[in-house]
């Protein structure tokens, strides 16, 4: 099973500035006391979100003086925010501050009632294993992605809840309380949704999975919550989106099904807005690449796309910018992303993946949809492609 979150954020129009220090106090003892009840009140009772860069919305700041305190209670520690920035820890799964791992390490079974991740991570196992244990919703998940595997190739059955509070229902009450489910084939994974690391697990897991006997089940759960700004900014609101993966066995009676159907008994035609080509334009990121070299991927990039009838820069900008950035060596990380463009020259939608590689051991194998029409098409666009590009492509 692997895990991630995803954090986008949004300004709202509630100013935190009055808020009172006892009113304060008073909502960190509810949220210590809090029972396992708590697990489900994300939205209202999660612990508010620390910064360094916003110390007072906290409410660890020290009027007067830039100091900030240690979020284990049973310690007094205090620093200034320069000091906190080199030596305080944060916790793993969210912004809370301590002035060492020890400090951390003793809060943590206290903290992760409160923390985001952690309470929420816990909802997507529970989801999974409810997956697994409620008969009809099992059925129904198998015999969802059975058909999607046979019209539409190798992919995750996607579950999202909108809050925690309807992931929780599904729990409680199982089929009846299913969230929105829908097949995703893996060429329409989006890595912006759940982060790269489940991005790379989920399209290995696609390669592996044997379909006949298993599917993949992909949870999402959305928490919005409180994030506070500067003094006089309006309170930011944190829109996360918690996921999980895991690999499941089909329901009994769904393999019975494909097993008393006989070898192509089952097959059907892929639908026609499901079959197109598969372009991954892939390179390798060394501890040592030299602007030169990011120059060619970068170049290579968009004289591929641009074959096809792509501009680069003028139809993904925000692309186009992050390649520009990772040119100019300001990161040295490029995270995946998937592009749907349209082909000019034939008119068909094809699937584009710009995907680098961190080595060997992160080399992902892109799986072959064996019940469809996808072409993939892998170009390392790290290497010297030459002037004729057509028999690559």
């Amino acid at each position: 099973i692997s895990s991630t979150t995803t954090t986008t954020t949004t300004s709202g129009s509630t100013n935190q500035s009055g808020r009172s220090s006892q009113q304060q106090q008073q909502h960190q003892q509810h949220q210590q006391h809090g029972t396992t009840k708590d697990l489900l009140g994300v939205d209202s009772r999660i612990a508010r979100r620390v910064s360094l860069d916003s110390a007072e919305a906290a409410g660890h700041h020290h009027r007067g003086h830039d100091y900030l305190k240690c979020r284990y209670p049973r310690c007094d520690a205090t620093a200034t925010l320069a000091e906190a920035r080199k030596t305080y820890k944060s916790c793993h799964n969210c912004s809370h501050l301590y002035c060492s791992r020890e400090c951390r390490r003793a809060h943590w079974e206290r903290h992760r009632k409160a923390c985001l991740h952690s309470r929420v991570s816990a909802l997507c196992r529970l989801v999974l294993s409810t997956c697994k244990d409620d008969a009809d919703t099992l059925r129904h998940l198998s015999a969802l992605a059975r058909r999607g595997y046979l019209s539409q190739g190798r992919g995750v059955v996607r579950i999202l809840f909108r809050s925690p509070e309807s992931a929780d229902s599904f729990i409680k009450q199982g089929f009846q309380c299913l969230g929105e489910v829908s097949y995703v084939r893996w060429p329409d994974l989006l890595p912006a949704e759940m982060g790269p690391e489940l991005y790379s697990e989920l399209l290995k897991l696609s390669t592996e999975y044997k379909p006949d006997s298993k599917m993949l089940i992909y949870v999402a759960i959305c928490v919005v919550s409180e994030a506070p700004g500067s003094a006089t900014a309006p309170v930011k609101w944190e829109r996360q989106l918690v996921s999980r993966c895991a690999k499941l066995k089909l329901c009994r009676s769904v393999v019975n099904e494909i097993v008393a159907s006989g070898p192509g008994g089952e097959k059907t035609s892929p639908r026609a807005d499901t079959v197109g080509d598969v372009l991954v334009l892939s390179f390798n990121i060394l501890s040592k690449t030299t602007q030169r070299s990011r120059e060619q991927v970068s170049l290579n990039i968009q004289t591929v796309l641009r074959q096809r009838g792509v501009n680069l820069r003028k139809h993904y900008p925000e692309v186009f910018q992050r390649l520009a950035t990772f040119v100019e060596g300001s990161t040295d990380r490029f995270l995946p992303v998937t592009l749907h463009p349209r082909d000019n020259v034939t008119g068909r939608a094809f699937v584009c993946i710009i995907m680098p590689n961190y080595g060997d051991s992160d080399r992902v194998q892109f799986p072959v949809s064996e019940n469809s029409d996808d072409r993939v098409v892998t170009v390392d666009v790290g290497a010297d492609l030459g002037d004729d590009l057509t028999s690559k492509l």
